[in-house]
């Protein structure tokens, strides 16, 4: 029997045409990624050179999905066709094997070179732009991009307000903000980081005329849409009532409206322009109330004295009509249309604001140059100067020109002002007919991202106009693969009529386009609201008039209802992926729902949820950090002692500092350890061994001169304290990696600042530790994308913490920039334009609101829950706040009876039991690693003592964990991974002290692998340079022992040889097995440890260069394996942040030779995988 066919399915099959362009709206769960991989084939069957398709998406994730799907396919397509009862496979198999038939005729080998397939991020797009063309976009090269540039933008506004002395528009500046150089900083930094919003619309000879022009545009869009949703046959008859009306209310005496601009109406509709403005503002006063609903009643106030003629009629047109038609809403917002614009003095303090703006940008250009680095805005306006203009095109736009056929854009609806503009640059040479296509897909009712710029209206501005010169056909997909047939039904009637009725570009409304159910019904309700009952004591739920909020009390009966479904949805789904998730609308709304699920047993990933700095392993490794850092920090060597690395008791830290206020810790514990050198050392057996390890590791002086970097040092001291076994957990891990790679950039030799350090860790999140089936915890945003069995949306009640009102208002759409005057420091009042701006910036928040209640309703499979606190009121329940999730649900739910309120219970209340002491957590005795004293740096020699790190097998712990701490037990000390040896990983080390060269490198690989990998480096060069024929498997096994001689001449340490030699042959020969491998080793074209040196004189040997068609790969091998317990997917990541700054520099140092671009990737032969960088 045939599958079914979707009902879009023509939309579909028309997608594929790659002859038209199309913009297609793509719904949630509508099968978006599938339709653009199927184009992207379609489109791969017709060109001569596969870089001719370019497909160009928002993230890195999403290209790298994208990718992997297309590469998927293609290998299907070049095996046999699917079986019987795989019809929905059948046309990707086939668009497939067109490709690999033209792969095979063309010699494309897109499965041996996968990089071929030209699917970037717009970051890298634009990056690779100015790299092809370093000259035309002015940056001479491909300088280092800050992910975080505020400190730049800082430096450039203070050097800006530096130049008050000679720039007269800085001093005018300064003086309305009444000299506070404090704001006067943060509203120039704040605007920099937004440059690209207003720096393309304001040109060296912008004034303040082109604000007003640009608001007198606004103002006149608005006032068309107004006129095209007024009802029909409005102006006729209204006039003669509101001429009459005008006329007995002029002139206004004594509380009567202003409606003289209506006296001379002639029945004709207002016109949408500024001189029509009065008129609509008198209308808006005559209709509506103050609160902005129609009326219901009028008197001699508003023009209707007892018995006039025209009051009936006109009461009666009122009545015919409902509040929640779209010309309400519109005509109330008219009456805070500022009118007469800005005044003469705000037009002086906007033109002195443009020419500080213009000093700022100079002053950040001079930043980046002497920092040698670049922000993503810089890199995406230079990209833009070097294709030039569509009427002088740059040479790298004729260039594009010719090379690239087929464009695709994924995510469309997030697009920004700079990203259209790049692709109306990039196209503004197609003609109808020639052959090349544009295809744009997303869904603007997904549209969550102004916060990073996305302008949602330029989806709807491209489906009318298409973009450029280049007609579009639309096209919208309706079908819903993703979820059963009650949750799509439930959310077409809930969210129709939610969304605005009439599209709005320029406010972000986007009417609401209903899905269809692939995917029959499930048994039982697909949507249940659990509403709960504020507890006594704990406050009500807010009111509208009640400050924002975005956190408070816990509330502990929701977080038990999550945990209950939670549980429910796992014991229910026992074998699908992803089964269920809490999703929240801001972090602090979770309250303690983590650490319940952890009390509870379940098992819980949270993503991006948990601040780094509240992990214990993270505080104990920064007190660590302080400690090394400076002597005399006596709460770091405290709480370092206290640690589970070490476990000294509260007594035998008394003992030892108890009187000691006034000496450094590092002094007392030295004092310490010569007493204990006597036999005196005044404590415990048990707690002196631990101090003993302790301060062999805290006062080694090993590395005072500095050479080591003091991130390495810092790693050294925690492997050698028993930092692993104490945390032996996967997160865990990649917390304390994440904090070393911080320390190593903020203190690379050294003079770690703690308050910086501090700054910088509350930016960053702890990695999940969960790596299995689990509930998934996360914010809606983080969401997006993914779908889950069970969706639990929590916190519905809460509101997200008001914004503060800002100095100046910005507001760019559509190519047109909107400045609020800047608010004088000593005036609280806003101005109308403000006050204007201000609305519409309120309007779009709150369709980006129901936008945002969408992504989180359709991430559900099967089923939905709502959890949010009601407050019952005199008559049932209030109404939530409409800035609430709950608020703008609040008129579709059907909410169901209400549980009772348990009663409290009567006489004195029984004392609650004491809890148990919190106990120690600490490493036991037996599992403590045994004490190692490194010699100077140039020594680098162990004093009787076994490899620094080794495994420690069936570390026992003593002590009961306190909640919410992971237990630590045998099984999991055991999974403890090897440290570094003395004469492992500081061999490198001694071997560039000794040349003198002062240069650190720091170790890629822990142990002894940095060596191996060293010796399997120059043993694949050997293999690539023989050929493979000259060494088979069994040479390879018989040359062990030669292996193991030159891991002994490389400084590995005799105990870690024979596991060294058989991960070297081991990398070896997974090579050889490899079809990936052997192609590197077989690869035409390829310089083998090559040595490049740069312009500052460092020298890089790359394992692996190819010089392939459309450029280079670079590639480094890596001997090592993920981690026991550690997944393929996270190994990949965690390796990938590691090397990432590596592999860059390697493929600037290739690109620099002939200006081709470079990719770069990390090959794991024991492990058979392949990361890109």
């Amino acid at each position: 029997m045939p599958a079914r066919a979707p009902s879009d399915a023509a939309a579909r099959a028309a997608a594929l045409d790659p002859r038209r362009s199309f913009v297609v709206q793509a719904p949630a769960g509508s099968g978006k990624t599938e339709l653009l991989t199927d184009r992207i084939l379609a489109l791969l069957a017709t060109v001569q050179r596969p870089e001719e398709v370019v497909a160009i998406t928002f993230t890195r994730k999403a290209a790298s999905e994208m990718h992997a799907r297309v590469m998927k396919k293609l290998r299907d397509g070049d095996g046999p066709r699917p079986e019987a009862g795989e019809e929905h496979k059948l046309r990707s198999w086939e668009l497939a094997h067109r490709v690999m038939q033209r792969d095979a005729e063309l010699h494309w080998d897109l499965l041996r070179y996968p990089a071929r397939l030209a699917i970037r991020t717009i970051d890298s797009f634009c990056a690779w732009l100015v790299r092809c063309m370093p000259w035309s976009s002015a940056l001479g090269g491909m300088p280092a991009i800050c992910d975080d540039a505020r400190e730049h933008y800082a430096a450039a506004a203070r050097a800006t307000l530096a130049l008050a002395d000679d720039q007269d528009a800085v001093q005018r500046f300064l003086a309305h903000m009444d000299i506070d150089l404090r704001a006067a900083q943060d509203l120039i930094a704040g605007m920099l980081g937004n440059r690209d919003q207003w720096l393309p619309l304001l040109g060296q000879g912008a004034d303040a005329q082109t604000l007003l022009e640009h608001l007198d545009d606004a103002i006149e869009e608005d006032l068309s849409g107004l006129r095209g949703c007024m009802p029909a046959g409005w102006a006729q008859q209204l006039a003669p009532w509101a001429v009459q009306a005008a006329r007995n209310a002029t002139p206004p005496q004594g509380g009567m409206l202003d409606l003289a601009a209506l006296e001379d109406w002639d029945g004709q509709a207002f016109e949408a322009r500024m001189p029509d403005l009065p008129r609509w503002q008198a209308l808006a006063r005559l209709l509506l109330t103050a609160t902005g609903g129609l009326r219901r009643s009028v008197n001699k106030n508003q023009g209707f004295p007892p018995k006039s003629a025209h009051k009936e009629p006109f009461l009666q047109w009122l009545q015919s009509h409902d509040e929640g038609e779209p010309w309400v809403e519109r005509l109330a917002a008219v009456r805070l249309v500022p009118g007469q614009g800005y005044d003469a003095q705000q037009i002086e303090t906007l033109q002195a604001l443009i020419a500080v703006l213009w000093l700022a940008c100079a002053q950040l250009s001079l930043r980046f140059a002497q920092a040698g680095e670049v922000d993503f805005i810089e890199i995406s306006q230079r990209a833009l100067r070097a294709l030039g203009q569509a009427d002088d095109p740059g040479e790298l736009l004729l260039r594009l020109d010719a090379s690239i056929r087929h464009l695709l854009i994924d995510e469309f609806q997030d697009t920004s002002q700079s990203q259209i503009d790049l692709l109306e640059r990039l196209t503004s040479g197609w003609e109808p007919g020639d052959g090349r296509t544009l295809f744009l897909v997303g869904d603007p009712m997904q549209s969550i991202y102004r916060f990073r710029k996305a302008e949602v209206g330029w989806f709807l501005k491209v489906q009318e106009q298409g973009l450029g010169g280049i007609e579009l056909e639309a096209l919208r997909l309706t079908d819903n693969f993703r979820s059963q047939a009650g949750v799509v039904d439930w959310v077409n009637r809930v969210f129709a009529p939610m969304f605005p009725a009439v599209p709005d570009a320029a406010m972000g409304a986007i009417p609401y386009t209903p899905s269809v159910a692939f995917n029959v019904a499930l048994a039982g309700p697909a949507m249940q609201f659990h509403p709960v009952m504020p507890a006594e004591g704990a406050g009500t739920a807010p009111d509208e008039g009640d400050e924002d909020e975005d956190s408070g009390p816990p509330d502990e009966d929701s977080e038990a209802i999550a945990v209950r479904l939670a549980r429910e949805a796992l014991e229910q789904d026992p074998d699908g992926a992803a089964p269920v998730a809490v999703l929240v609308r801001a972090r602090s709304h979770l309250g303690s729902l983590v650490r319940r699920l952890g009390e509870a047993g379940i098992p819980c990933r949270a993503v991006e949820l948990v601040p780094l700095a509240s992990r214990q392993v993270v505080s104990d490794l920064v007190q660590l950090a302080r400690a090394l850092a400076h002597p005399g920090d006596r709460l770091a060597w405290l709480s370092v002692l206290r640690a589970p690395m070490c476990g000294l008791t509260l007594a035998s830290l008394h003992a030892l500092f108890g009187d000691e206020h006034g000496r450094a810790p590092a002094a007392v514990l030295e004092q310490w350890r010569r007493r204990d050198a006597q036999g005196a050392s005044g404590l415990e057996p048990g707690e002196a061994a631990r101090l003993r390890l302790a301060a062999a590791v805290l006062l080694d002086g090993g590395n005072r001169s500095g050479a080591m970097p003091f991130a390495a040092w810092l790693e050294d001291c925690w492997r050698r304290l028993g930092g692993p076994a104490a945390y032996p957990a996967a997160g865990d891990r990649a917390d304390v990696e994440s904090v070393l790679r911080l320390i190593e950039t903020l203190a690379p030799y050294g003079g770690l600042d703690p308050a910086e350090l501090d700054r910088q860790l509350q930016r960053l999140y702890a990695a999940p530790n969960e790596a299995g089936r689990a509930v998934d915890v996360m914010t809606i945003h983080k969401s997006k994308g993914l779908e889950f069995g069970t969706v639990i949306l929590m916190g519905l009640h809460r509101r997200p913490r008001g914004d503060t009102a800002p100095l100046i208002r910005l507001e760019q759409s559509e190519g047109r920039l909107l400045l609020g005057p800047i608010r004088a420091k000593a005036s609280e009042q806003s101005d109308p334009v403000s006050a204007y701006l201000a609305e519409r910036e309120k309007k779009r928040a709150s369709h980006e609101t129901d936008r945002l209640l969408y992504v989180a309703a359709t991430r559900a499979r099967d089923r939905l829950h709502l959890i949010a606190t009601v407050t019952p009121g005199d008559e049932g329940l209030k109404r939530p706040p409409a800035t609430s999730l709950l608020g703008r649900l609040w008129d579709q739910l059907e909410i169901p009876q209400l549980p009772p309120r348990v009663a409290e219970p009567q006489g004195e209340l029984p004392l609650a039991a004491a809890a148990p002491p919190r106990r120690l957590l600490r490493l036991r005795n037996a599992g403590l690693p045994r004490p190692v004293a490194l010699g100077a740096v140039h020594d680098f020699e162990t004093v009787g003592a076994p490899s620094v790190g080794a495994r420690v097998a069936g570390t026992p712990v003593a002590g009961t964990p306190v909640a919410g701490t992971p237990a630590i037990g045998s099984e999991a000390a055991e999974a403890w991974a090897p440290g570094v040896s003395p004469a492992g990983a500081f061999a490198a080390v001694a071997a560039i002290v000794r040349k003198g060269s002062g240069a650190w490198v720091w170790p890629a690989e822990a142990g002894y692998e940095a060596l191996a990998g060293t010796v399997a480096h120059a043993w694949l060069e050997r293999l690539g340079r023989d050929g493979l024929a000259q060494w088979p498997a069994a040479r390879i096994e018989a040359s062990l022992e030669v292996i193991r001689r030159q891991l002994s001449r490389a400084g590995v340490a005799q105990a870690d040889q024979d596991e060294a030699a058989r991960a070297v042959s081991g990398t070896l020969l997974a090579t050889l097995a490899s079809e990936r491998g052997r192609w590197l080793l077989q690869a035409a074209g390829a310089h083998r440890e090559w040595s490049l040196l740069d312009v500052s004189g460092r020298v890089s040997v790359i394992d692996l260069a190819i010089s392939e068609e459309g450029g280079w790969l670079v590639v480094d091998y890596k001997t090592g394996v993920p981690q026991e317990g550690e997944s393929p997917g996270a190994y990949a990541d965690r390796m990938a942040e590691r090397y990432a700054g590596q592999i860059q520099r390697y493929c600037r140092q290739v690109e620099a030779l002939d200006g081709r671009p470079a990719r770069g990737a990390l090959y794991f032969p024991r492990a058979d995988l392949w990361v890109e960088c």
